[in-house]
């Protein structure tokens, strides 16, 4: 924190020409408190005989506040055995009036009011800060513990008083106004919070991961010392973990994660961005985000009320957020930001990690510029063959796209020897072959790099990002069909995740499932009857669910049909249930959707 901050302050507070009491106004977290309690308390210990913190947090009476100042004065300080004598001696006298019951009664009330009083007016040589004057319960509080600190700096002996707060939550400024002469407003330099996380943290930082949270603080503005606190509270482990993998780029993995973490948790903490709304802002198409985001591509009288222009702002907010982490923000690391999830074990690949000796992954995350000029040249014919090597194994979707739009950055800036057209050429003739890439989800691979494509990547990439998509949901569907078929028990989990509203019961065939029954295990059976019980419970599941109704009766029918040839067996008697105690009520779930959609 600036050293200059806190000579400013203690200049202030000996300045003779105004009562020794100063504000010092900032926002949540720009740390006021750690500078109170780390710079300035140390440095008004030299000053005084006593300096105090106190927060405002809980305080509910004026009453409170005097207590704590009493107790502070008297029990928290060198002088505690002399103060204690003198209190004792007041009692005392407060006993002899009323007798030993009276000086109980006195001290279990944290002393009478005209002792406390007394106690009050003989503080002196102390410095108090007084915290978190925005949390208190009432302006009148407020007020009144503003008016308190005023009579001890004016009326006491060498005491003076240092209030910090959010001036912006404060509801009556005029109270702050007629209380303080001066005050001082703290703001934090990128600089300044990178040595306030060097304090903390300085063991895991070294010079190339402080400047790269230095270069992600700066472009987002982060002034919030408890945002960049959890950031690094999430990226500490991270970097525990990539320090012991043996195949992954460890100095390029580090700057990326936290740049990427900084960004994830500012966006959470800030802007309120969810896991949702971070994912899509990740994977959006650069057109589609462009229609949400982009005010200067939308006409001024299209946002109109201002709850939408705060909403538009907010998601504005948002997409700078996640645009200023330099690679990939996988859902894997949104989500272990986010506290949702426990750090995968598959670190590299859930995290998207840069693989140590692979010159490709520099290539594709624009992080060339310090290689020699050998392993430059390596490095674009590695990319090459990547990109149209046919003979080799098919290529992720997403992997290829961001790795060609890369090539096209060398080639449009004369990197290497190129051009343009012939590339584009090239690519197109790569997507002709149906065998080239291997499908992949969009919500499994998230690249920012995609709002910034060159414009022939793009239109390579509108051209083929739907025959990617269709034939990606082709592959889970399959992949759901077989594991449905083998048991409820491992389709399960992935039907919970991704098919709770959208249905998928249609895809299969009633007389197959029928049939895959006799594999299942019992409780598998009963499992997936109470599934189909409560899947069809909500009122308005016509809207979502329809497809899959005729399934269901068809299952009825063929089960009923199958039952009754079977022997008495425990399979005849699960399935007996399944029909009874859960396709029945089903299907009468279902018609009843059908007939209040009708009506």
């Amino acid at each position: 924190m600036s050293k200059n901050t806190t000579q400013q302050i203690i200049d202030n507070l000996n300045d003779d020409s105004f009562p020794s009491i100063l504000l010092l106004s900032g926002k949540w977290g720009c740390g006021k408190t750690h500078l109170a309690k780390n710079k300035v308390v140390p440095e008004l210990m030299n000053k005084y005989d006593q300096a105090h913190y106190i927060s405002l947090y809980g305080v509910s009476s004026l009453d409170d506040f005097r207590d704590k100042l009493v107790s502070l004065s008297y029990f928290n300080s060198k002088h505690s055995i002399n103060n204690s004598s003198m209190i004792k001696n007041v009692i005392g006298n407060v006993a002899k009036g009323f007798g030993d019951k009276g000086a109980t009664l006195a001290l279990a009330n944290s002393l009478a009011q005209p002792i406390k009083h007394k106690l009050l007016s003989k503080i002196s040589n102390s410095a108090f800060v007084i915290d978190d004057l925005e949390r208190v319960s009432s302006k009148t509080l407020a007020s009144e513990v503003l008016g308190e600190c005023l009579n001890l700096v004016e009326n006491n002996i060498n005491v003076a008083m240092l209030v910090l707060t959010n001036e912006e939550h404060i509801e009556d400024k005029s109270i702050l106004e007629k209380t303080f002469n001066n005050k001082v407003i703290l703001t934090s330099s990128p600089d300044e919070i990178v040595d306030v996380i060097r304090e903390k943290y300085g063991r895991h930082l070294d010079d190339a991961i402080s400047a790269s949270a230095k270069e992600v603080i700066s472009r987002l503005k982060i002034s919030n010392y408890r945002i960049v606190l959890r950031a690094m509270q999430r990226f500490v482990p991270i970097k525990a973990q990539i320090e012991i993998l043996h195949d992954v780029d460890k100095k390029v993995a580090l700057s990326n994660v936290i740049k990427q973490v900084f960004a994830i948790t500012y966006a959470h903490y800030e802007y309120g961005a969810s896991f949702d709304e971070i994912c899509q802002e990740s994977t959006r198409h650069s057109s589609d985000r462009d229609k949400v985001f982009d005010s200067e591509d939308t006409p001024k009288n299209a946002v109109e009320s201002p709850e939408e222009r705060l909403a538009c702002l907010r998601l504005k907010n948002i997409r700078h957020c996640i645009s200023a982490s330099t690679d990939d923000v996988t859902p894997a690391l949104i989500s272990y930001c986010l506290n949702i999830t426990p750090m995968p074990v598959e670190l590299a690949k859930d995290f998207n990690l840069p693989i140590q000796g692979k010159l490709l992954d520099r290539i594709k995350s624009f992080n060339f510029y310090d290689l020699i000029d050998e392993q430059f040249d390596a490095a674009v014919e590695e990319t090459k063959n990547f990109l149209f090597d046919s003979t080799v194994e098919p290529k992720h979707f997403y992997d290829w796209f961001r790795v060609l739009n890369a090539y096209f950055f060398l080639v449009e800036n004369e990197y290497i020897q190129g051009n343009v057209n012939d590339e584009y050429k090239r690519a197109k003739d790569m997507l002709d072959d149906p065998k080239a890439l291997k499908p992949e989800s969009p919500l499994h691979y998230h690249s920012v790099f995609f709002q910034d494509m060159h414009p022939k990547v793009d239109a390579l990439y509108r051209l083929a990002k739907p025959s990617n998509d269709r034939l990606f949901i082709d592959i889970k569907q399959s992949e759901l069909k077989k594991q449905f078929l083998d048991c409820w028990s491992t389709a399960s989990s992935e039907i919970s995740q991704n098919y709770d509203m959208k249905p998928f019961l249609h895809l299969f065939d009633a007389k197959e499932a029928c049939q895959a029954f006799d594999h299942w295990t019992l409780r598998d059976i009963i499992e997936f009857g109470q599934f189909i019980e409560s899947r069809y419970t909500i009122s308005n599941i016509h809207e979502y669910l329809q497809d899959e109704f005729e399934f269901v009766r068809q299952l009825k029918e063929h089960l009923a049909s199958k039952v009754v040839s079977m022997p008495a067996s425990r399979l005849k008697g699960c399935l007996n249930l399944l029909i009874k105690n859960f396709l029945d009520k089903g299907v009468k779930l279902i018609e009843k959707a059908e007939n209040y959609n009708r009506n």
